[in-house]
């Protein structure tokens, strides 16, 4: 078997930096103080374990701090409220979120119409965005979602990995609709530079296999590109949870979420090469 690596694949900067963030609090503390990792970092159970060896409580709510430490906060970033009730409880915030996603909340804070976030319901980025404003703000993930929307003017600020075809629609619906969205498009350039990679992979393989995790945003994206093109596509999380079908191809596109390290795709290179 063949195996094309995407020109551009893996960690994206914002990942990067968050991640040498994470690294240097856990070597300077080494145990004097409590780290608490507010949900993943990133998308990625390697990495997540790999922190919580090294110490890194992970907690789901500021609620279960017992004992004040440092809290790191996800490349995804935390609302405005859960931000403050950390440092009330007297934590100190070590903010590894991805400067994107800073830009897309002070979009929110700052803006003097009403706020549409344009991204998928329950991601964590999402809910951080959300959590930038005082007033309740809207989440628009499917066409069906513009029908709870009242015709007027809108800020949409969109999620970093969010699908563009998709926004595309919803821009046109919802000005179909008498909804006219200001557009604060924060799609990452990381994301959509690896989306133009995989649909140039695509061209010239016969699948493309995609190595992330289930729940990562920009890794899904990466899948549905290539399908966009024709080309069948897979998901997987490492070089044990490959689909048989997968083998049945001779040559093999291989590309990577923002949050999968190089070690765990070349793991996976290795396996589909092997065959």
């Amino acid at each position: 078997m063949k195996v094309v690596l995407a020109n551009n694949l893996g960690f994206c900067k914002g990942v990067e930096k968050a991640l040498e963030e994470a690294e240097k609090v856990c070597s300077e503390v080494e145990g004097k103080r409590k780290i608490y990792f507010y949900g993943e970092i990133v998308h990625n159970a390697l990495v997540t374990d790999a922190f919580k060896k090294k110490g890194a409580i992970m907690i789901k709510s500021p609620q279960e701090i017992k004992e004040p430490g440092i809290v790191v906060i996800r490349a995804h970033g935390v609302s405005d409220k859960e931000r403050r009730e950390f440092i009330e409880k007297g934590n100190e915030i070590v903010d590894c979120t991805c400067p994107v996603v800073l830009k897309g909340q002070r979009l929110v804070r700052e803006s003097d119409i009403p706020v549409i976030i344009l991204g998928y319901k329950g991601h964590s980025e999402v809910n951080s965005l959300c959590g930038s404003s005082d007033s309740y703000v809207p989440v628009i993930s499917s066409l069906s979602d513009l029908d709870e929307i009242s015709p007027g003017r809108y800020r949409g600020v969109v999620q970093t990995t969010f699908s563009t075809p998709l926004l595309d629609e919803i821009i046109e619906k919802g000005r179909e609709k008498g909804i006219e969205i200001e557009l604060s498009n924060t799609i990452c350039r990381a994301s959509i530079v690896r989306r133009k990679c995989v649909e140039k992979l695509a061209e010239s393989v016969e699948a493309v296999v995609v190595v992330g995790a289930q729940h990562s945003a920009n890794a899904k994206e990466l899948v549905q590109t290539a399908k966009r093109k024709g080309c069948p596509s897979f998901l997987v999380e490492n070089e044990n949870s490959i689909p048989t079908e997968v083998f049945a191809y001779n040559i093999i596109g291989l590309t990577a979420g923002a949050s999968t390290p190089g070690s765990q795709y070349l793991n996976v290179k290795e396996r589909l090469e092997s065959r």
